[in-house]
Order: C-alpha cells, then sequence, then structure tokens
C-alpha cells in the first residue's frame, strides 16, 4: 500500500480566500481604531473648551473680586464724607488722610483690573469693551475725587464725587458679577455635555469591544478550539474523526489539512499494523525458536551431570560384578550415588514443570506475617546447622495480599536458601516487610558475598546461577520471578556492598476488601 503526502505544489495550487481571517480583523480593528481616534478628538475637543471655559471663570471671578474691593473701599468713603460737615472736614487731617487712603486702595484695585489676565482675556468681546468704558469713566471720577480730597473741598463737591465714583462702582460690580455667574453657568453646561459626550461614547466602545470578542470568539477561538479537541483525539489514536470546520478562511484550509493528513495517516498506519504484525510473527517465531534451544541446551547440561554420574556408577559396578572383586559395601555405595543422582535429576525435572506450569490459582487474600511465622518454623534447623540468625521486621498492621498463598511462601522459601547457602558462618539475615503506599515492599538481605553486576541482568533467568556446579539448577529465581510477576508485582536485586538485597514489590489489598 503506497501513501504519499501531498507536495508544496499541489497545497500552493489551492485558491486562497478572498476574505480572509486577517482582512476580516483588520476591518475590525481598522473600525475600532477610529471608534478610538473619534473618542480621543472628541474629548480633546471638550477638554480644550472645558478649559477655556475654567480660564474664563476665573477671570472673571478674579474681576468680580477687585470690583467688589472698589465697591467697598468708595462706599466707606462715602459714609465718612456724610459724617463730617465742611468745617470740620477741612481741618481734621486725620479723617482727610483716611479718605485719601479709602481712594488709594479703589484706584488701586482699578489698576489690577485693567491689568488683566497674563494671557489673552478669555471673556467675550462685549464684556471686554464694556469694561474698558466703564475702566476709564471710574478712573477719571477717581481722579476727580483724589484731587477734590486734596484741595480740601467743600462736603457738597467731595460728596457728589464720591457718589458718582460710587456708582460706577457699583455699576462694574454688577457687570462682573453678571459676567461670573454666566461663565459658571456655561462651565456646568459645558461638564454636563462632556459627560454625556463620554457615557454615550463608553457606551459604543463597549458594543464595538463585544461585536470583536464575538467575532474572534466566532473565526479564531471557537475553530482553534475544535482543531485542538480534534488533535486530542487523532493523537490518541482515532484517525478515523475528522475535523467538522467548513470555513471559506485560514482556519478552513487548515482543517481541511488536517483532515487530509490524518486520512494518510490512517492509511500509512493501516499498512504498518500489516507490516508489524508479519514482523511479529516472524520475531515470535524466533523466539520460540530461540527460547527452545536455549531451554534444550539448559536442560541438556543440567541432566547431562547426573546422566553421567549414573551411567558411569553403572559401569564401574557391572565390571567389579564381572570380575567378582566386589563387596556388598562397595554395591551399596554404587547404589547410593546411583539413587543420589537420579533423584537429582528427578528435581530438575520437576522444577522446570514448575517453572512451565501456567494454570492460575484462585487468588485469596492472605497475611505476610503469618507466612513468615510458617517459614520460620521451617528453616528452624538448617539455620541452626548452618549457624545463621535469622531477624526478622514485619508491619503487624499491614494490609493483607490477594493471591497464592502457597506460591507466595515459595517465593519466600526459595530467597531464605539462597541467602542461607550464601551467609557465612554466623552470619545473619534480616527480612523486613512494610508498607508503601498501595504496595507491600519484601526485603530479604544477606552477608554473602554479593552478586557481580555483570550478573545482576542474567540472575533471573533459567539455569543460570552463581553456585558451584552440583548444588544449584538455576530455577529457583526464575520461579520466584515469574510468581511475582503473576501476583502484579516486580522484583530487584541490589548489591549492597556486604551482601545481596531482594526487594519484592506486590500490590496490596484492604482487609476489608
Amino acid at each position: 500500500m503506497n501513501v504519499g503526502l501531498r507536495t508544496d505544489d499541489e497545497r500552493g495550487a489551492q485558491r486562497r480566500p478572498a476574505f480572509g481571517i486577517g482582512r476580516r480583523l483588520g476591518v475590525v480593528f481598522a473600525l475600532l481604531a477610529a471608534l478610538v481616534g473619534t473618542i480621543g478628538v472628541v474629548v480633546a475637543l471638550r477638554v480644550g473648551e472645558m478649559h477655556v471655559s475654567v480660564e474664563q471663570v476665573l477671570e472673571e471671578q478674579r474681576e468680580s473680586m477687585y470690583s467688589r474691593d472698589i465697591a467697598h473701599a468708595l462706599h466707606a468713603l462715602e459714609t465718612h464724607v456724610h459724617l463730617h460737615d465742611a468745617t470740620r472736614l477741612a481741618n481734621d487731617s486725620d479723617a482727610l488722610a483716611l479718605m485719601r487712603e479709602l481712594t488709594a486702595d479703589a484706584t488701586g484695585a482699578l489698576a489690577e483690573l485693567e491689568k488683566g489676565p497674563e494671557e489673552d482675556d478669555p471673556s467675550e468681546q462685549r464684556h471686554t469693551d464694556q469694561e474698558a468704558r466703564l475702566y476709564d469713566a471710574l478712573e477719571l471720577a477717581l481722579h476727580d475725587l483724589d484731587a477734590a480730597l486734596v484741595a480740601r473741598a467743600d462736603t457738597a463737591r467731595l460728596l457728589a464725587a464720591t457718589r458718582d465714583a460710587s456708582r460706577l462702582a457699583d455699576v462694574l460690580r454688577d457687570e462682573m458679577r453678571q459676567e461670573s455667574q454666566k461663565s459658571s453657568v456655561e462651565l456646568l453646561d459645558r461638564g454636563r455635555e462632556l459627560r454625556v459626550q463620554v457615557i454615550w461614547m463608553t457606551a459604543a466602545a463597549l458594543l464595538v469591544l463585544a461585536l470583536v470578542t464575538y467575532m474572534v470568539q466566532r473565526w479564531i477561538v471557537r475553530p482553534v478550539e475544535d482543531l485542538r479537541a480534534s488533535a486530542a483525539r487523532i493523537g490518541g489514536g482515532d484517525l478515523a474523526h475528522r475535523v467538522g470546520i467548513d470555513s471559506r478562511d485560514e482556519i478552513g484550509e487548515l482543517a481541511r489539512e488536517f483532515n487530509t493528513m490524518a486520512g494518510e495517516l490512517q492509511g500509512m498506519r493501516g499498512d504498518l499494523e500489516q507490516r508489524v504484525e508479519q514482523r511479529t510473527r516472524e520475531f515470535v517465531r524466533a523466539a520460540r525458536l530461540a527460547g527452545l534451544g536455549t531451554l534444550a541446551a539448559g536442560i541438556a547440561h543440567e541432566i547431562n551431570n547426573p546422566l553421567a554420574s549414573i551411567a558411569g556408577c553403572a559401569e564401574g559396578l557391572e565390571r567389579k560384578l564381572r570380575s567378582g572383586g566386589t563387596t556388598p559395601e562397595q554395591q551399596r555405595e554404587y547404589l547410593q550415588i546411583i539413587a543420589k543422582e537420579a533423584y537429582r535429576a528427578h528435581e530438575i525435572t520437576s522444577r522446570l514443570l514448575e517453572f512451565a506450569r501456567s494454570d492460575p490459582a484462585t487468588p485469596l487474600p492472605f497475611a505476610v506475617a503469618a507466612v513468615l511465622r510458617e517459614i520460620e518454623v521451617l528453616l528452624e534447623h538448617q539455620l541452626r546447622a548452618r549457624s545463621v540468625r535469622l531477624d526478622v521486621d514485619c508491619d503487624p498492621e499491614m494490609p493483607r495480599i490477594v493471591g497464592n498463598p502457597s506460591e507466595f511462601k515459595q517465593v519466600l522459601l526459595n530467597l531464605l536458601h539462597n541467602a542461607i547457602d550464601a551467609s557465612p558462618s554466623g552470619g545473619k539475615i534480616r527480612v523486613t516487610c512494610r508498607r508503601e503506599r498501595s504496595d507491600a515492599i519484601l526485603e530479604v538481605e544477606d552477608q554473602g558475598p554479593g552478586i557481580p553486576p555483570d550478573r545482576v541482568e542474567r540472575i533471573f533467568d533459567p539455569f543460570f546461577t552463581t553456585k558451584e556446579p552440583g548444588k544449584g539448577t538455576g530455577l529457583g529465581l526464575a520461579i520466584v520471578h515469574r510468581i511475582v510477576e503473576a501476583h502484579g508485582g516486580d522484583i530487584q536485586v541490589v548489591d549492597t556492598g556486604h551482601g545481596a538485597l531482594f526487594r519484592v514489590r506486590i500490590p496490596l489489598v484492604s482487609a476489608a476488601a
């Protein structure tokens, strides 16, 4: 089955979308930019108008304050003129000095008014012209009043000059007050207009943002999420799945390319599965032949030694019987060797059958501590004969294991037999069992010579042994490995530097279960 991906020329031959996501987003963001620009221009213009209005209000308040000071000074002067007659006033230097001081205050305030603001006057031209006329008239009246005070004119002249100046000051004060009130009202009106416009522009901006969010969600986010979910399904192995996006934009093109890729991968996987299946059958056949050869070689090697001993003893006994030079003790010795080697061959075949046995037993919950107590009793005589001490440390509250108790006992017996054989006289074997999360950990550690690193990887292989010839079949640890894996666990071996440590990990089950 030949499956190939499309070339770049074939992909480039497809017509690009006329109004894709890039152009759509460009139009949307152009409208958004235009809206933001419009809002900025309107706000800037309105803020400029507000600034002018504020300056006008401040200027009118300044003018109103000085005009009020002028009116107060002239009214006070008029009151003093009323309180003095002509004779007393002409001879009262203190009163004349006070009146001239009040006139000077009014003249100074008028001078401040005439200075105006540092920048251009924001007031209306009508008001500015009216101010100029009143300034000139009031300046002339104050000049006449000061001249009358200097000449110590009679009360009638002073009173006329004072009343004329006071009248002009009142007119100026009223004009300033009216203009100040008018500018304050205009400032408030512009503030209200700006607030309403800002509210409407904010609402329009929020509406446009909501529209942009909806478009981005519809054109980009949702299709990309569909692509992500489809990629997860296809990545999980569902190559028959297809992306359900049929839009005429870049994401639609990506979806179609994605579906094409999934179809091509599906075809490639079918072809690959056929090849893998074929290669797997060949590999299994070769592995079976190799395993059969290894097993046959191991059996021949292990059985050959006892058979050679049996054949040698039988031939020797036959020669002695033919020559008539054998004694009953020699015959008994030859027969004992033959029987011993026959039982050894029987043990090898029994262990081999036990290793190859795959009949599952009914799993039962059992306690590790109870199995350890039974094994201590079974190995008591062997431990005493080798002068080896056994230390057992097992958590009595550890939950039970579900499995075959007899097979688990066989695991412990094989590990402990190997530990006893490896331990020197006076040595110690340590057995511990504990719980780690949801697993039971069983460790058997001896004080023997340990296991060389180059032999650790082969320690669980059938017919591999580190013992001297004739002292082991090489099937004990292979049986242990098979039983532990059948219980869903694993076994590890560690060279501690002062012995070997076998660590068995098996899943636990609670007592209630």
